[in-house]
């Protein structure tokens, strides 16, 4: 009887251990869980859960997520894939015929995400696990972008559905990632392990996504012990809360890690004063990036670079052009040579805490050496179209380029910023034209071998230090925070943050 019990006992145990669920919040709402079409970060998030593309980076260099192993054919303009042996949800092979469609489907119903695909032509099946990418154009970026980019789907699940744009996928959705669909109501949404994965959580039965409206409450939700996790970046305000007061925060974490994100001063280069030289360079040294970081981030930042370039991109980054500092003097000297006389200088902003704060001290730096600055905050729609029209003299910006450090050829050569019919082609708003950084980008955009690459971007980092095309002014941390109450086995990677492909492994009730 006493074997019964003990047998008895341990069955319940691996019961509640297999029952355990990460309790997550998010932000935002969950309207659909289609791929192509995402509405909310919170969407975002759950979708990198259900879906998978055939390249990922990790540590900064391309690998395989789906695709075991590819070659590149740059005479030929094509990529050939060798798939994994991946399961979809449901239980049927991911093989070549899925990718092709995936590919394919993208450009023939000009879903959102194919304009990426416009060096794209068509995916053809080679065999069962291989496909074949023909491109138009064959390059670093492609290489480095397009497999990242497309979430592979199942056709047989897809092949029937007249407008794909249209389809929530709320119902049953099918992926191959290492959560699968479970359940969803007004509340949340629950997703359950996906033992086939070899990266599935090992020790929980999945995750509830707790869809919140509002930061602090999801905080507080945190700090109850409601929430495991929170899916956001917290606010320097809070996380210094949680250091100074380690008693009261007790049972929770604070995972600081590098940022990706580098935040920016742009300036207009199609009107004076931002197209002077002379002017950028005044604006540059009259600004205090220390003061900055201490003051609007609390610490939790780091003073960017001036090549732009952050050093999370190891492998380009080049520590030897350094960070600019404050030289008032200088600035004041380079500002007297400029074409400036005093006029109204628009600072285009968010209406967001992080870039009130950070414009107001932009604008009390500039005032010590004479250069007026007028605020202008808009919503976030709003500023995306000003950007778009060029209607702007300055705004403050953030370029993601610490895992795609080559969007800097997006973000300032002289193509990206060409006006057609009153709106910038492409992501240049500032309409950067600088001969001497469009000749080292257009190397950085076609060059393959890694060590052309190094040296190209060690030059762009130079160049960028030298015309100032926008002002690097820093690198916020990732700030997560995470509750010990419930789980343990939480792993902090530097580039993954908290909520690491590890942690999820490891993952387990205490």
């Amino acid at each position: 009887m006493k074997k019964l019990l003990v047998l008895f006992a341990t069955v319940l145990i691996g019961l509640t251990v297999m029952g355990v669920y990460m309790k997550a919040a998010v932000l935002g709402e969950v309207r659909s869980l289609n791929p192509y079409f995402i509405n909310s970060s919170a969407e975002r998030q759950l979708i990198g859960y259900l879906y998978e593309t055939l390249m990922t980076t990790s540590e900064g260099k391309a690998v395989g997520m789906l695709a075991d192993s590819w070659e590149v054919n740059l005479e030929e303009l094509y990529i050939i894939f060798h798939l994994k042996d991946r399961l979809f949800h449901d239980g049927r092979p991911v093989t070549a015929e899925d990718v092709a469609y995936s590919f394919n489907i993208t450009v023939q119903k000009r879903l959102p995400m194919g304009p990426l695909l416009a060096w794209f032509n068509k995916a053809e099946v080679l065999d069962e696990k291989t496909v074949k990418l023909n491109f138009r154009v064959l390059n670093s970026f492609v290489v480095s972008s397009i497999p990242m980019a497309i979430p592979i789907i199942p056709e047989s699940l897809w092949k029937d559905i007249g407008n794909p744009m249209e389809f929530s996928n709320l119902d049953n959705p099918v992926g191959t990632g290492s959560l699968k669909f479970k359940e969803i109501t007004p509340q949340s949404v629950t997703f359950s392990s996906n033992s086939n994965h070899p990266d599935s959580p090992q020790y929980l039965e999945g995750i509830v996504f707790n869809l919140v409206q509002d930061e602090t409450m999801g905080f507080l939700g945190l700090v109850r012990g409601d929430y495991d996790y929170i899916y956001w970046n917290l606010d320097p305000s809070l996380a210094t809360q949680m250091l100074k007061d380690p008693d009261r925060y007790k049972n929770l974490g604070l995972a600081v890690t590098n940022g990706d994100s580098v935040v920016s001063l742009l300036f207009n280069h199609r009107t004076l004063p931002g197209s002077d030289l002379n002017f950028r360079k005044a604006v540059q040294m009259a600004i205090d990036y220390a003061q900055i970081v201490d003051r609007v981030y609390l610490g939790f930042a780091d003073v960017a670079s001036s090549g732009l370039i952050p050093s999370m991109a190891k492998a380009v980054f080049s520590s030897s052009v350094g960070v600019a500092s404050i030289n008032i003097e200088k600035a004041k000297e380079y500002l007297a040579k400029s074409s400036y006389k005093g006029e109204k200088i628009r600072l285009l902003i968010y209406t967001s805490k992080e870039q009130m704060e950070l414009a107001e001290y932009i604008k009390l730096f500039l005032s010590k050496i004479g250069i007026n600055v007028v605020i202008d905050p808009q919503g976030h729609e709003a500023v995306t179209a000003a950007l778009k029209k060029a209607d702007f003299d300055m705004s403050l910006t953030t370029y993601s380029l610490g895992f795609h450090p080559e969007m800097a050829f997006y973000h300032l050569h002289s193509s990206r910023g060409t006006m057609q019919n009153g709106q910038v082609s492409g992501f240049n708003y500032g309409g950067v034209s600088i001969p001497e950084l469009d000749e080292t980008l257009n190397v950085i955009w076609t060059a393959f071998d890694e060590n052309v690459q190094r040296d190209a971007f060690h030059i762009l980092q130079e160049q960028i230090k030298e015309f100032v095309p926008v002002v690097p002014i820093c690198i916020p941390n990732r700030l997560e925070a995470f509750s010990r109450k419930n789980l343990e086995g939480w792993i902090i990677s530097e580039t993954e943050g908290v909520l690491s492909t590890e942690t999820l492994k490891n993952l387990k009730s205490k």
